[in-house]
């Protein structure tokens, strides 16, 4: 057999450098139509292999790009100010969501991050992400003291985002949704108070709890 380019070479060495996952989350792809599935995919793609020095920071819209018609992207269903319309590049917002989840229980820090109108189906609530090119962006940061990949795929029906590092880490992290019934003081109308805590353990102790935001 011939000996493997400098290319495959280089692939496989950068295939090897993160050995470890940190943390991962998966949602599910059912009920979407096949427009918003392809704009998912290449959101996905954009975001595949990005690697995230310490200090680094991860803008979702930067990454992705615009979501235009000559880049690629469909009609898709959004929800725009509380109504259901259809969108270039709908249904993106699912993968900033994946994503968002998957960085909170890896260790990352969250910057930017803004949340939907209502709530979506796909993900528990206080968990998702919204995004929209040039106003509302996801920004996550690598605050570990190493270099970390983000890993995005779709097989089948669901959609899955990993954190890939060199090394593991003492701490693992995991999501807490403390859920209120509450009241829009403004419309008089019944809602939903959601506080996210991200609980950090250290050898399956856990030694504190951080509210990540308030919905």
């Amino acid at each position: 057999a011939s000996a493997p380019d400098s290319t495959t070479t280089a692939i496989r060495a950068l295939e090897n450098a993160f050995p470890v996952t940190l943390g991962n989350f998966s949602t599910t792809l059912v009920g979407s139509v096949s427009g918003r599935t392809h704009n998912i995919r290449l959101a996905c793609q954009a975001l595949d292999g990005v690697v995230l020095a310490p200090g680094d920071v991860l803008s979702f819209n930067r990454t992705v790009g615009a979501r235009t018609a000559e880049r690629g992207y469909c009609d898709a269903p959004v929800i725009l100010r509380e109504n259901r319309q259809l969108q270039l590049g709908g249904g993106i917002c699912q993968v900033a969501s994946t994503l968002f989840v998957a960085g909170l229980v890896s260790g990352l820090s969250v910057v930017d991050r803004h949340r939907h109108s209502t709530p979506v189906d796909y993900i528990p609530l206080g968990q998702d992400a919204t995004i929209s090119w040039g106003v509302k962006d996801l920004k996550l940061r690598n605050d570990l003291g190493q270099s970390v990949r983000v890993h995005l795929e779709v097989l089948g029906s669901t959609l899955t985002a990993r954190i890939e590092a060199e090394a593991p880490l003492r701490e693992s992290y995991e999501l807490y949704s403390d859920v209120r019934e509450s009241v829009d003081a403004l419309a008089g109308a019944p809602g939903r108070e959601i506080e996210l805590f991200r609980i950090r353990r250290v050898d399956g102790e856990e030694r504190d709890r951080e509210l990540v935001h308030r919905d």
